[in-house]
């Protein structure tokens, strides 16, 4: 399995809030393979009382042939009713040795309005067709890993379903309360508890169904995400992602946590 087909998850990952009070938080991330180094990534936000703003950079090394070099940059930005994030924007730049693309999307209250795919999409006699109601009640997978989560570290803010569309798939991730785990970065300016959520990913339409990659990742049950507040507001992003695949796991680690008020 490719590692943008887990990026598409929205575990892979920021800009411009404009005049809103905002938490700048910076967070750089380590890729690992059978505990072997083999990326990098940062993911930069920032959250206001009205409008938010995310950012992600990552680069990967080839790790034989499940695994290519690569970088991409992703990031999205919207309005925030209610502590509801209402995504606006949505660019994906991608350069790999297997694929190169971009993606780009306008959204309005949920439902997306306008998609640029370059190069497009290729099969479409095998992909299950993407409606106009699956494009509905949406967000993109960066805004995917920003959580509101009014009541913090709680079983709540695990236990939701993200219906998620990325410019080519729409998927759902299900998502449910695991345990309460305390975790130190390696800089040390995170120290505290997460949460720690089980994820399961199922493909809705624009994936094509009979493609392995697609139903291993649907029938695998290991995914979990660790989730982390964001200063003193209340949303939550992930500092740890992993996975166990046929050849090992693999894991998404903060190294990094720095808060535009930390020193």
């Amino acid at each position: 399995m490719r590692l943008t087909a887990l990026m598409g998850l929205g575990l892979a990952y920021v800009l411009l809030a404009g005049e809103a009070s905002a938490a700048d938080l910076y967070v750089k991330y380590k890729l690992y393979a059978l505990s072997l180094p083999i990326g990098s990534g940062t993911l930069s936000l920032d959250v206001g009382d009205e409008v938010y703003s995310v950012r992600a950079d990552g680069q990967t090394a080839a790790f034989g042939r499940l695994i290519s070099d690569g970088k991409g940059s992703v990031k999205a930005r919207g309005g925030i009713r209610k502590l509801a994030l209402q995504p606006e924007t949505y660019a994906f730049d991608l350069k790999s040795e297997d694929e190169t693309g971009t993606v780009s999307m306008n959204m309005r209250a949920g439902k997306v309005d306008k998609v640029a795919v370059n190069p497009p999409q290729d099969r479409m006699k095998e992909r299950i067709k993407v409606t106009a109601d699956h494009l509905k009640g949406v967000v993109d997978p960066l805004t995917a890993a920003l959580l509101p989560a009014p009541k913090g570290l709680s079983k709540e803010s695990c236990n939701r379903t993200l219906q998620i569309f990325d410019g080519k798939e729409r998927y759902n991730v299900h998502m449910h309360y695991k345990s309460r785990k305390s975790m130190t970065t390696a800089d040390g300016r995170f120290k505290g508890d997460t949460i720690v959520c089980g994820v399961r990913y199922e493909p809705v339409s624009g994936h094509r169904p009979k493609r392995k990659s697609i139903q291993e990742l649907a029938a695998n049950t290991s995914l979990e995400v660790w989730l982390a507040p964001v200063g003193d507001k209340p949303f939550l992003v992930p500092l740890r992602a992993s996975i166990s695949l046929p050849f090992g796991r693999v894991v998404i680690q903060a190294e990094k946590y720095k808060l535009s008020k930390q020193t």
